[in-house]
């Protein structure tokens, strides 16, 4: 069974996203020092002083790229020191004196590219400190405050996919244990019957013990898939239905009838096999004389239709067994409310069993 909710960013390789991130984060920096030089500009402008783009522009962009570069250290920051339950005076006061450390060293890197860039200004790192120091920590803590919002982001979908991981992992346990019950008790049926057969007729009880082999040889091979192309399980019950045409002869008469349209739909494998032997055990070997087993599958709108019906006594309102209500719950591991199993009259007497699945072709 294949789950897959992860978005799109998720199946994406991770040296990519976090690429294809800081590409983004590289861009939303050069936006700011871009509209920040627009208003100084427009500012001189209004004033009636002149435009020094060649000095303006590299300044601004100074400014902006000086306080990005402590990017990384705000992830580190939230990464390492989460505000969460328990601890968040102590991070708080972490988080406090790291921002004013970063909050200094940008300063001290800005003044140091500042007179570099206009060697006429007094490029003061106190004087400049003292002026900006406050409104560049609120810029600092915003900035951290978006982290924030980004890492819990990251964290919900990580928790989000890793449920999601769990609940297909659980999904496939419980049909891998429910396949597992059916076959010891359909292995059990058969060796009960080739004990019975070799008392009569080795030659029919060797045969027997073949078509087992082949078909225990089909299921391993299918052990590890929660589906298969219908043609694939009609060739696993076409192994049972020669195992049970020798142990009942003339009494045992099939017609299967199976659209061509709908030979690749996905169905659970070993899907049949319960529905045909409860047919027989409950229909038609209690029947005197020969009985009819009919197998139809027909597509019918986005479902796939499939249905087994024995001429037999019918159901009698009892207990389903082990393979009928193991196949009712394999179904709604599988497919949840878009699945059904019906038990129904036949008409002309015996018991129909019709399934009803989403039809999806292989």
């Amino acid at each position: 069974m294949t789950v897959s909710t992860a978005p799109a960013t998720m199946a994406a390789p991770l040296p990519l996203r976090r690429a294809l991130w800081w590409l983004i984060a590289l861009g939303i920096w050069t936006i700011f020092p871009l509209l920040s030089a627009l208003q100084e500009a427009f500012y001189s402008a209004y004033v009636g002083r002149d435009i020094a783009w060649r000095e303006l522009l590299p300044l601004r962009i100074a400014d902006w790229y000086t306080c990005a570069l402590f990017t990384p250290v705000c992830f580190w920051l939230v990464r390492r020191f989460p505000l969460q339950r328990g601890m968040w005076i102590r991070n708080a006061a972490v988080h406090l004196t790291v921002i004013s450390m970063a909050v200094t060293l940008k300063f001290a890197i800005y003044v140091d590219v500042g007179r570099r860039l206009r060697p006429a200004q007094n490029w003061r790192l106190d004087t400049i400190l003292a002026r900006g120091f406050v409104s560049e920590s609120i810029a600092f803590w915003a900035l951290l405050g978006i982290v924030h919002a980004v890492e819990y982001h990251r964290r919900y979908r990580e928790r989000e996919v890793h449920a999601v991981r769990l609940e297909a992992e659980l999904a496939g346990a419980r049909l891998d244990a429910l396949t597992a019950q059916l076959q010891p008790h359909f292995l059990f049926n058969t060796l009960h019957s080739v004990s019975t057969l070799m008392r009569r007729d080795v030659d029919a009880a060797e045969e027997m013990l073949a078509h087992l082999g082949d078909l225990l040889h089909r299921t391993l091979r299918h052990r590890d898939s929660h589906e298969i192309p219908l043609a694939e399980e009609l060739e696993l019950l076409r192994h049972y239905l020669d195992i049970m045409k020798i142990r009942f002869q003339d009494r045992l008469v099939e017609r299967i009838s199976i659209e061509d349209s709908v030979r690749s739909a996905l169905v659970p494998p070993f899907i049949l096999q319960p529905l045909v032997e409860n047919a027989i055990r409950h229909g038609i070997a209690r029947k005197p004389g020969a009985g009819l087993l009919e197998i139809a599958a027909r597509r019918a709108g986005a479902s796939l239709e499939i249905t087994v019906r024995d001429d037999g006594e019918g159901f009698n309102g009892g207990s389903e067994g082990v393979g009928l209500s193991n196949t009712r719950r394999r179904l709604e591991e599988l497919y949840g409310r878009q699945q059904s199993l019906e038990l129904l009259p036949a008409e002309g007497g015996g018991l129909l069993v019709r399934i009803t699945i989403p039809f999806r072709p292989s």
